[in-house]
């Protein structure tokens, strides 16, 4: 292989998904992780594609709006090029309205989401749901709307991968990498990244939050994922539903526990058709949050040739197809479509 003209760190959904953009327009690259791909927290098993509320519009939220959208696209490419199945699908999303105020925005939103969301997507107020897909509503009404959608976290790191590989990317596993920055490059290293970047700059400008979340055996393919008391419950694939996921700002280690077993007896007792389901699988991991939430995009503040892509805390995957677009359109084209917020050196101006 050539001497790569883009070097990207880390295989997670952000580095996967630039890398496969990156080669689209034909150039060469090469991958670098320190573990394997998929690994942190790009590798759970919740996988929401959730957008934010469609009212005090801003930049972000367009934004937001703009990779959903994209999704269905993006992952039918990487499965025709890799051979490899995101399971992405978009059933939208339900939520319990538990007061006249929730009522009253529920019916404000209806209306935003008709010239927000442009005709692709709906938000609507329910007054039942299926017997066999039911959480309570102290008012008897639900939120419901069409744009959320979901993918399995795990299966679309391995799509993606299976395709840059197709594309003639270069993986290299290195566990003590080091930035030599004699060409093009992409951090996009999650919170160990967040952590470097802080001490490098001498201020911090993120941290990481632990997130645990669980499988739980039952079918419920095709039908909306549910979100309620902050936790979301979306059905997957192969007979299973996942839960979570815990937003933990301090831990004493980075594995499941106790947080874990009380968020799943919770959910049981919210949802019926959980009530006798068996746990098959569970997880935890450190999510990459930048300061103010946004996701972290654009140069590096002191470092020349070297682009940062981190943060997006919640819902960076979602946002994964938008940003593989941005930092393409910047690094080949010189196109700087970035939002000023998402920029590292807007993130050193806060106070």
């Amino acid at each position: 292989m050539a001497t790569p003209e883009i070097t990207i760190y880390g295989a997670g959904i952000f580095g996967l998904s630039i890398a496969f953009e990156i080669l689209k327009r034909g150039q060469t690259v090469e991958i670098i992780e320190i573990n394997k791909p998929g690994f942190g927290s790009s590798g759970g098993v919740l996988g929401a594609l959730a957008p934010h509320t469609p009212d005090n519009w801003n930049e972000k939220k367009q934004f937001q709006f703009e990779s959903l959208i994209k999704q269905d696209n993006f992952w039918n490419e990487v499965k025709s090029i890799g051979g490899k199945d995101a399971q992405y699908c978009r059933f939208g999303r339900i939520s319990p309205l538990l007061d006249e105020r929730a009522i009253q925005l529920s019916a404000e939103r209806t209306a935003n989401a008709k010239s927000l969301w442009k005709g692709l997507a709906s938000w609507e107020t329910l007054d039942k749901l299926d017997k066999n897909w039911e959480i309570p509503s102290p008012t008897g009404l639900y939120s419901f709307d069409t744009l959320s959608a979901q993918l399995n976290p795990k299966k679309a790191c391995d799509a993606l991968l299976s395709a840059v590989k197709a594309m003639g990317a270069k993986i290299t596993i290195d566990p003590k990498y080091e930035s030599k920055n004699d060409n093009l490059e992409v951090w996009a290293t999650g919170y160990y990244g967040l952590q470097k970047l802080s001490g490098d700059l001498e201020k911090s400008i993120g941290d990481g939050v632990k997130g645990q979340a669980a499988l739980l055996a039952l079918d419920r393919k095709n039908y909306p994922q549910l979100f309620v008391d902050g936790i979301h419950i979306i059905p997957q694939e192969n007979n299973s539903v996942a839960i979570g996921s815990t937003s933990e700002i301090t831990w004493q280690h980075e594995n499941t526990d106790e947080k874990l077993d009380r968020m799943i007896e919770k959910i049981k007792k919210i949802c019926p058709a959980l009530s006798n389901s068996n746990v098959i699988n569970v997880w935890s991991g450190i999510r990459p949050r930048a300061k103010g939430r946004s996701p972290l995009i654009g140069p590096h503040p002191n470092k020349k040739n070297v682009f940062i892509a981190n943060g997006g805390f919640k819902i960076g995957i979602g946002l994964a197809p938008k940003i593989a677009e941005i930092t393409a359109d910047f690094l080949l084209e010189n196109i700087n479509h970035i939002p000023k917020k998402f920029t590292p050196n807007y993130l050193l101006s806060i106070k």
